[in-house]
């Protein structure tokens, strides 16, 4: 979903248009294009805003940007002051820079290293002298590399605390349309009792998937397959999915089931989270094969 927001500036012999918009993606913003007057336009991807609260730091950061450079613009005489669309330009240009990317809680994050966009206005303004009234909002603009990698740090903590990870129910929030697929041919007809469900999502504990012990048990299944004519029957570790299932966060996951309904394997656009429990039974017999 699109949305378009727009300004008018005066000036002094001309009125200045900013047109702003937005695209939305499961009820977050994953890009904003700035369009100046119909002359140049940017676009500005969140890549890594997942939930509303990553969203609210990427605002933060962007108001604090914000305020340093209102701070700077005031602090001018009115005759050094540049023009407001050129004032997003160099902030924006100071943005841009030589990054070291490093993982952080399973994240992964960047560090600004080298200066580019700095240097970049540096150049092309000192041959005009006008390098000093630009030169703060520069150095504003790649000084956000650091504000934008402190509200990611923020936003990391700030998601463990309201979107831990060891418990199921950030993941399984709202069942009450969940339904059950059977997605390969070992998985048996059943159904799932939805009220046996819900009061068995408590005694689900988080526990760390062993990938590679799962790999090699469907390998054994396979090798015999293979020195054999006749075909083996795959017993696959999750036969049946999930569908229906609402989160806290709103991101789209698959939650799969074990084969023998007592583990929950979810799997983000990121990263897989394996719940077991030791008395859940709310498979039952009698559904049918999707």
């Amino acid at each position: 979903m699109a949305a378009m927001r727009s300004s008018l500036f005066l000036g002094k012999d001309k009125i200045y248009f900013l047109l702003l918009g937005f695209e939305w993606e499961n009820g977050r913003i994953v890009e904003m294009v700035f369009t100046w007057n119909g002359v140049w336009n940017l676009t500005i991807n969140f890549g890594y805003t997942e939930n509303i609260m990553e969203l609210l730091c990427i605002l933060l950061a962007w108001v604090i940007i914000a305020v340093l450079v209102i701070r700077i613009y005031l602090g001018q005489d009115a005759e050094e002051r540049p023009k407001l669309w050129k004032i997003i330009i160099a902030v924006l240009l100071g943005l841009f820079s030589f990054t070291f990317t490093f993982p952080l809680f399973n994240e992964p994050l960047s560090i600004a290293i080298l200066p580019l966009g700095v240097w970049i206005l540096y150049g092309i303004l000192k041959r005009k002298g006008r390098w000093e009234a630009y030169r703060k909002y520069a150095w504003t603009g790649f000084g956000g590399n650091f504000i934008f990698l402190s509200t990611a740090i923020l936003a990391i903590g700030l998601a463990g605390g309201f979107y831990p990870d060891d418990e199921v129910r950030t993941y399984l929030t709202d069942v009450s349309e969940v339904e059950l697929l059977i997605t390969h041919p070992s998985g048996e007809e059943v159904k799932i009792n939805e009220e046996k469900f819900v009061e068995s999502l408590s005694t689900f504990k988080y526990e760390r998937s062993n990938v590679i012990q799962w790999f090699e048990e469907i390998r054994e299944q396979i090798w015999p397959e293979e020195e054999s004519e006749e075909p083996v029957e795959i017993q696959e570790k999750f036969p049946y999915l999930l569908i229906g299932v609402k989160t806290k966060t709103g991101d789209k996951i698959r939650v799969y089931v074990e084969q023998d309904g007592k583990g929950l394997l979810v799997t983000t656009k990121e990263k897989q989270h394996y719940y077991r429990s030791k008395t859940a039974s709310f498979l039952e017999e009698g559904g049918n094969a999707e």
